[in-house]
């Protein structure tokens, strides 16, 4: 009887191994087939002008200065320079071009800003000789310039950028077998404007609070910090969390990307592993920043239930962790939906797999295979 239990499951396990291969090979079959007749995506993009800018002259002691432009000067002088516009592209295009002021990115970092925005720093500053270029591939033209700077003004660093707008309209075409759509693309190109003003510089750093934030499953924390100095900054640091009995909950390493002077930002922190469920909490910001300078900050913060949900979704009962990151998952994916997909898979797998060995094997003519008696098994103790 035993021996009749292991053979009987033994062949049981066989069959559904074959079969789950038969019905594997069949869907790599068909992926292939599939990819063989065209029918997946394919991107299709045609070639166009492609427009670049770079200073014409540098200075040979700062190797930086090949690649954008930095001017130490003084307030009410005016500054003349050029700078090259080259079309590296495959077709003749049109490229027009202004001047634009640069802020701190929300996640930090220079960004600049769009041509319809106000001007009042740099991109005020900055006048072009020509507004609109039309180019060979291969071509290039020399713009002058001139950078004239207000009587009065802060001292410290300043910082803009010369823009190169394709003006030649771009297109992407994502096709299938059955359908096509098109996606225009407006290419930008940017050459930094530095300019360094006389004046004893100044490395300071504020924060202003600490709120909660995030969504689609990412819950984050925004600090406010700003940049009150005259200098541009790259701080690093820590944020400390800890609950309303003082038990450190999370520590959080951070290093921000340049920070410009006179401006502030909601710094996003996101949240890794489990997170924050409603309550009170503590945060204690610490950040290096200059020439030894420390910014230590300590602020209260409440996260409420609506704020947990807007996050993790109005069937959240408890917090989770935040998907894609540690203590998530890869993809993404709650990983109770993909526990779930995975089982119905596998699922589908033995069943489909199972089918296909009856029909397998039927086809070569084998015999009817072996049933077990009901008496012969025993329902598991579930304990």
């Amino acid at each position: 009887m035993q021996n009749l239990f292991f053979f009987s499951r033994a062949r049981l396990f066989a069959r559904m191994f074959t079969g789950t291969l038969l019905l594997m090979l069949s869907v790599v079959s068909s992926v292939l087939l599939l990819a063989a007749t065209g029918s997946s995506l394919a991107y299709a993009a045609s070639g166009g002008a492609s427009f670049s800018l770079q200073p014409v002259t540098y200075d040979p002691h700062n190797p930086v200065t090949q690649s954008y432009f930095i001017f130490d000067s003084k307030p009410g002088i005016v500054i003349k320079n050029r700078v090259r516009v080259t079309n590296s592209g495959t077709a003749k295009g049109t490229v027009g071009l202004y001047a634009v002021d640069a802020t701190t990115g929300q996640t930090n970092g220079a960004v600049y800003l769009n041509r319809d925005d106000p001007r009042q720093d740099v991109g005020a500053w900055v006048t072009l000789g020509v507004q609109q270029l039309t180019l060979t591939p291969g071509q290039s033209k020399i713009v002058p310039f001139q950078v004239t700077i207000p009587g009065t003004i802060r001292p410290g660093q300043h910082l803009g950028g010369i823009v190169a707008e394709n003006l030649t309209q771009q297109s992407s075409a994502q096709t299938n077998k059955n359908s096509t759509f098109q996606i225009n693309v407006k290419s930008l190109t940017i050459v930094a404007v530095q300019v360094n003003l006389p004046g004893i510089p100044v490395e300071q750093m504020a924060a202003s609070g600490v709120q909660a934030g995030g969504q689609n499953g990412y819950q984050q924390l925004l600090v406010g910090l700003s940049n009150t100095g005259t200098v541009m900054l790259k701080p690093s640091g820590s944020l400390q969390v800890s609950d309303a009995q003082g038990q450190v909950l999370k520590n959080i390493a951070l290093k921000l990307d340049t920070f410009l002077p006179q401006t502030s930002i909601k710094y996003p922190v996101t949240i890794t592993g489990q997170g924050l469920g409603p309550g009170n909490y503590q945060a204690a910001l610490t950040l290096m920043y200059g020439q030894g300078q420390v910014l230590r900050y300590t602020t209260t913060f409440t996260i409420s239930q609506q704020q947990v949900t807007q996050v993790f979704g109005s069937t959240a009962s408890q917090t989770q962790a935040p998907p894609g990151l540690p203590g998530g998952n890869l993809f993404g994916v709650p990983s109770w939906l993909l526990i779930l997909v995975g089982g119905g898979f596998a699922l589908l797998l033995l069943l489909g797999g199972n089918i296909l060995f009856l029909r397998h094997a039927a086809s070569r003519g084998k015999g009817k295979l072996a049933t077990a008696r009901p008496q012969q098994f025993k329902k598991p103790l579930i304990r």
